[in-house]
């Protein structure tokens, strides 16, 4: 074998400078930016009560960039205690008079699993709005906008929307044989009707 064809493996060619290697500054400016989004996103959970000042300090300054990117929603700790889920439950009255009921999110509708979790986080965000008493015009610009859509998609003349809460059983509840839908798990509270405009 001719010895001119082989070749050292351990000579190994240097690969030309990578923008990482000459721009220093860009990676500390990465760096910055990916600690600060790690450092949003634990805030957002240990800023809900009960918290220390400190998490809501720093939640007050989080808050618009974990909002904006939808980032709050869907990240609290359930354990120990999970709370309560929420469901809108929308009647539809059409022109004719015919009324027609739908739920959201609905297992049987919304899937795969992805589509069924976006509408749950539509409805929490629906009742986190209603229990914070400090955004009330946000509280009912977001059921409107709900009934808009429902309306505009089913062709319906006006939309009555619901919140309604589904509680967790207790132990006492499901050792006695009572399934988890039973009526007494649920109450619901009345968001108004919402009708076409007329023109």
């Amino acid at each position: 074998m001719n010895s001119s064809v082989i070749q050292d493996a351990s000579v190994v060619p240097c690969p030309p400078d990578s923008v990482w290697s000459s721009r220093p500054w860009l990676r500390r400016l990465v760096s910055a930016g990916l600690i600060l989004h790690l450092a949003a996103l634990v805030i957002a959970p240990l800023a809900v009560e009960p918290c220390s000042q400190l998490s809501v300090r720093l939640w007050t300054v989080f808050r618009p960039y974990l909002e904006t990117l939808f980032l709050n929603h869907g990240s609290h700790f359930f354990a120990p205690e999970p709370g309560p889920s929420h469901l809108v439950r929308y009647e539809l009255r059409f022109a004719d008079g015919h009324v027609e009921e739908g739920l959201f999110p609905d297992k049987i509708q919304h899937k795969p699993r992805l589509l069924y979790h976006r509408h749950f986080m539509l409805s929490e965000f629906l009742n986190n709005l209603a229990i914070d008493d400090s955004r009330p015009e946000l509280f009912h610009a977001v059921t409107r906008s709900y009934a808009e859509h429902l309306k505009h998609r089913h062709g319906a003349a006006e939309v009555t929307l619901h919140l309604r809460r589904h509680y967790l059983p207790s132990p006492q509840h499901v050792s006695s044989g009572k399934r988890l839908d039973a009526v007494e798990l649920f109450a619901e509270r009345p968001l108004g009707t919402h009708a076409a405009e007329r023109r």
